[in-house]
């Protein structure tokens, strides 16, 4: 699944919500790609509107610019606290910025 390093500091992520037991590694391979898939869409979402708010500067599109900027504070503001992850009894923390 990933580095010896990198599993071990994942694991330290993942927490069981009632009992102290070890995840099976399919909980494991879940949250990993649970935790992947949101990375994804945050780094997406966050660079297309960054290309938004430059194609907005050069054209001199103020009222688009206001829009994007605008779109681009909600998206930092939905993910300042990060997002936690469930699944079959464990979560996992991420966070963003």
């Amino acid at each position: 699944m990933l580095h010896p390093t990198h599993e071990q500091h994942f694991m330290k992520k993942v927490k069981p919500i009632q009992n102290g037991r070890r995840p099976s590694r399919q909980i494991l391979q879940s949250l990993y790609a649970q935790m992947m898939m949101e990375y994804a869409v945050f780094e997406f979402n966050r660079e297309r509107l960054l290309r938004k708010i430059d194609d907005s500067l050069d054209m001199h599109d103020k009222k688009a610019f206001n829009e994007w900027t605008e779109a681009y504070k909600e998206l930092m503001d939905e993910y300042k606290d990060g997002k936690v992850l469930f699944e079959q009894g464990y979560k996992l923390e991420l966070e963003f910025v």
